[in-house]
């Protein structure tokens, strides 16, 4: 039994802040500001925060895990000023890893290197490393290859929407399917490897709870069943929604979620200017992004998704692709009424004002990543160009908090890593002030109602009598401090039921985990 005293800061309904907290066997049994007698915990037993605080342990709403577990595990380009430093750095990892069959590189944006361009297939061609190199873009959306990786690719993957040969670029549909082909050159235990690792950093980041997406690249959807053997091993509790429309396979898997990017995403990006809008391109007027599938598609999918009474997340960032979710969604709770569905919309970064009423009545809860409001790998500027003045218009948090729509923060890691507190301060300080949330609801987007998106409230998510004990402290109080201070906030401690976090287990460690914990819930 422990008894913590000071800033105990809840993330519940009321946003309560206690003095006094006391866990036993990993649950929380007081949270109260006067502490009963029957308490008499000795000294030993007691931690004064002193001007610290203890607050849930995080969530992150929405992260690609494998795949950022992989590339995590490889080398990351963001940094990169120029496209020489960047074949710099991709040559001197490719140096470092000579057996990896696959050089593999993440980050890359055109508005962070001077030249303002792509790097193409020529530029790859000019790193000797003897292999196929697969540059993937910031945001997930677009990747370039060399000429080793463009020519293995066959037909089905040359003849799709998106496929450059000349400039071994892709986009829309020809990278969906170039980077999954090029995925399936990852080893099992090279890709394990890097899931492991991703565990531990999730950890140290504060989060004990995530919502992964998986099911894209690997063969026989390796990714799913390896993320499944982690979750029932791992101190991370992993909540895996599958990408795909294949309902038969998600309930073969007996998984409860179904959705996310790749298979079921509706549309592109900004990044590559084929988010699919309602309105032309500030920049384009003959481009108006793209619907990946026809309505009767997506309606039949969430039709048969929602009778298996499966919860369903859609990717959709423009608001055209926003309109089709919630026409999905609507024509499928209309077919087989669901009250408590917890349907989500990923990302929704421009919604018509309709398409929002609509979302609040139909319940459709929005998991968004704030960090992409402050990001410099796509700018403000660039969004005001592609965009104009609806760009202002993007990821109204402070609208959809007001309209009782359950908002829950993520990272969409790799596209930003996965760091709640980078999301808290971002949710805190948007670039339209006016839709900027409090501190205390931007805490609850990363700790309640991540919980709440995957039916875990009961248990977690907020400190409460009965819930589960997994906590965190930090430095300083964050209700406490100015919204512009908010990254100065640094994690000293987690606590997972209870018990402070010592670190990795190792990969024989989290097998004999995943045995003996084979009926956990994900």
């Amino acid at each position: 039994m422990k008894l913590y005293k000071g800033n105990i800061v809840t993330c519940d309904k009321s946003n309560s802040v206690y003095s006094y907290l006391v866990e036993d066997k990993g649950k929380i049994i007081f949270i109260g500001n006067k502490l009963p007698e029957t308490y008499n915990i000795s000294v030993s037993n007691t931690i004064d925060l002193a001007g610290k605080a203890l607050l849930p342990a995080f969530g992150d709403g929405h992260l690609h895990f494998s795949s950022w577990a992989m590339i995590n595990s490889t080398v990351d380009v963001r940094s990169a000023a120029n496209i020489k430093e960047l074949q710099d750095q991709i040559q001197n990892y490719a140096d470092r890893d000579p057996g990896a069959p696959i050089v593999l590189a993440f980050g890359h944006s055109k508005h962070s290197v001077e030249e303002k361009r792509l790097v193409t297939k020529q530029d790859l061609d000019e790193i000797s490393c003897g292999r196929p190199v697969i540059v993937i873009c910031y945001d997930g959306h677009s990747s370039i290859g060399n000429s080793r990786l463009i020519d293995m690719f066959p037909d089905r993957i040359r003849n799709l929407r998106g496929f450059n040969f000349h400039s071994g670029q892709l986009f829309n549909e020809a990278y969906l399917e170039g980077t999954a082909f090029a995925s399936e050159m990852v080893p099992p235990m090279r890709l394990l490897k890097g899931i492991l690792k991703g565990v531990y950093e999730l950890v140290e980041r504060g989060i004990s709870l995530a919502h992964p997406v998986e099911g894209i690249g690997f063969p026989k959807d390796r990714d799913v069943d390896l993320v499944r053997m982690i979750a029932r091993g791992s101190n991370v509790n992993l909540r895996i929604f599958f990408q795909t429309m294949d309902v038969k396979k998600v309930i073969k898997r007996k998984l409860p979620r179904i959705g996310g990017c790749f298979a079921t995403a509706l549309d592109g990006c900004f990044g590559a200017t084929d988010a699919a809008l309602l309105e032309p391109y500030s920049n384009n007027p003959d481009n108006r992004g793209i619907l990946f599938y026809p309505d009767e598609k997506v309606i039949a999918f969430a039709k048969e998704a929602n009778r298996a009474e499966l919860q369903i997340e859609f990717h959709a960032i423009g608001d055209a692709g926003v309109a089709q979710a919630v026409r999905a969604l609507e024509e499928a709770l209309k077919d087989y009424p669901r009250t408590d569905h917890r349907h989500t919309l990923i990302h929704a970064c421009l919604i018509a004002p309709e398409d929002l009423e609509k979302i609040a009545k139909l319940g459709i809860g929005i998991t968004l990543q704030p960090a992409f409001l402050i990001s410099n790998l796509e700018p403000i500027e660039y969004l005001k160009d592609i965009l104009g003045d609806r760009v202002m218009e993007s990821s109204p948090l402070r609208k959809m908090i007001d309209m009782g729509i359950h908002v829950s923060g993520g990272s969409d890691a790799p596209v930003t890593p996965p760091d709640p507190i980078e999301g808290i301060y971002a949710a805190c300080n948007h670039f339209k002030p006016d839709q900027s949330v409090t501190i205390a609801e931007a805490l609850r987007m990363f700790t309640y109602e991540v919980a709440r998106t995957g039916f875990d409230e009961k248990e977690r998510g907020s400190l409460e009598t009965g819930k589960i004990a997994d906590m965190v402290i930090l430095n300083k109080n964050p209700l406490e401090m100015q919204p512009n201070n908010l990254r100065e906030l640094k994690i000293e401690k987690i606590l997972l039921e209870g018990k402070p976090y010592k670190g990795g287990k190792g990969i024989g460690g989290m097998i004999a985990g995943a045995i003996k914990g084979r009926n956990r819930k994900i």
